[in-house]
């Protein structure tokens, strides 16, 4: 589910425009529930289900799949739903009821789905009054790689990496979740490490999301089936039903792409990607001509082509490294092990190139500097960058 950047075209605008008159009705009075904290569930998953904007219409399939489950007494189900043309409410979605929460402060407000104090709210209200072994927070929305997620169109706000590290500082997340396009990329994922957080997996894409979301039907029958799963064998879950959706839709969506990444294993990654990238600075001041054609093969076999927006600066990192083992340079090796292990990817049969996390690597300064979709200008605000990856573009830049 991306971020729109340029205006929606009259075709479009007729499509969203029926879609809109389709919409699947909440229904004016629901069933109010008092919350309590009651222990024993083995998962509390919640959704925070940013639809103010034009994937409306995606969220009441969403929740009306949700419902087809439903929770149970080892599996709480909490959804943050802020619709385009309503308020915010906070729901307990059970099987084929949908309860409203009584006692959250937000409720029945136009609220600002990107502020960070909004997701707090929801993560501290959640957790507390539905206590579980185990918390899956699912970012659901428009997504912008190292931007952020969560675009709110009343009023125009968006989540931050920065400001979800804020939001989530403190709380044990054990699977963050990111049904939204592109934020399965290794700046996305230090970004949180640096920050401190408690999050075991991160699961996202390196690629697009289609509208129709994550099939939570499909999920949370298998997690309602197995609730003692782990944290692992959850995210894998998610990969595993999300492809195989996708695979049953085809032709429409055979582009996809879904990663879980252990995130205990983000420092090291980035520490080996560190040295690598030292080695390359020295093949680029021995022979340079020699080291910038290797890298750029490198780059170009790590090319996701069938980006939108002629993103040719993004590309995937394991197939990058991949090539500059195979040519034998120092720590390649190392990293590839690293990566293969700590990252569980499935992908539709076309998308078999893309194996589960994304870089960004443009091809020159000037196009860092003057792609207005790429939003160069925001990119030093993450950490990854300043760990060695940012000397070595400026490197092979020639600067």
């Amino acid at each position: 589910m991306i971020r729109e950047h340029v205006g929606i075209q009259p075709t479009l605008k007729k499509i969203i425009t029926v879609m809109l008159a389709m919409i699947l009705v909440v229904p004016a009075i629901l069933p109010v529930i008092s919350v309590h904290a009651r222990p024993g569930a083995q998962w509390t998953i919640m959704v925070y289900l940013d639809a103010d904007n034009n994937l409306d219409y995606y969220s009441s399939v969403n929740v009306e799949d949700m419902m087809t489950v439903g929770s149970t007494e080892n599996v709480n189900v909490i959804v943050l739903w802020d619709r385009y043309d309503d308020v915010a409410n906070l729901y307990k979605v059970d099987a084929g009821i949908l309860n409203l929460v009584d006692g959250f402060a937000l409720n029945g407000i136009e609220t600002n789905m990107g502020d960070p104090d909004t997701l707090t709210d929801f993560v501290k209200f959640s957790t507390k009054h539905f206590r579980a072994d185990n918390y899956a927070l699912v970012l659901w929305d428009h997504g912008d790689d190292f931007r952020g997620c969560c675009w709110d169109d009343h009023p125009e706000d968006y989540l931050s990496h920065q400001e979800i590290s804020s939001a989530l500082s403190g709380f044990q997340i054990d699977i963050l979740a990111f049904d939204a396009c592109v934020e399965g990329m290794i700046e996305v994922a230090y970004e949180y490490v640096w920050a401190g957080l408690d999050i075991e997996y991160l699961v996202a894409t390196e690629g697009y999301v289609p509208n129709w979301g994550y099939p939570y039907g499909m999920i949370l029958e298998d997690l309602v089936a197995s609730p003692t799963m782990s944290a692992f064998d959850l995210s894998k879950t998610i990969v595993d039903n999300y492809i195989a959706f996708y695979e049953a839709k085809r032709p429409a969506s055979r582009l996809v792409e879904l990663a879980s990444i252990d995130m205990s294993f983000v420092d090291l990654i980035v520490q080996q990607l560190g040295s690598m990238t030292d080695a390359l600075e020295s093949l680029l001041l021995a022979d340079r001509e020699t080291a910038h054609e290797m890298i750029a093969e490198a780059k170009g076999e790590g090319n996701l082509g069938w980006s939108e927006y002629g993103w040719e600066a993004y590309i995937d990192l394991p197939t990058f490294v991949k090539s500059l083992a195979v040519n034998n340079v120092p720590y390649a090796a190392e990293l590839n092990g690293t990566l293969s292990t700590s990252i569980y990817v499935v992908t539709s049969t076309a998308l078999s190139s893309a194996e589960g996390m994304g870089i960004f690597f443009p091809s020159s300064y000037g196009s860092f500097s003057n792609n207005v979709l790429w939003h160069g200008d925001l990119y030093l605000a993450m950490q990854f960058p300043h760990e060695g990856w940012w000397d070595f573009l400026q490197a092979y830049w020639g600067l």
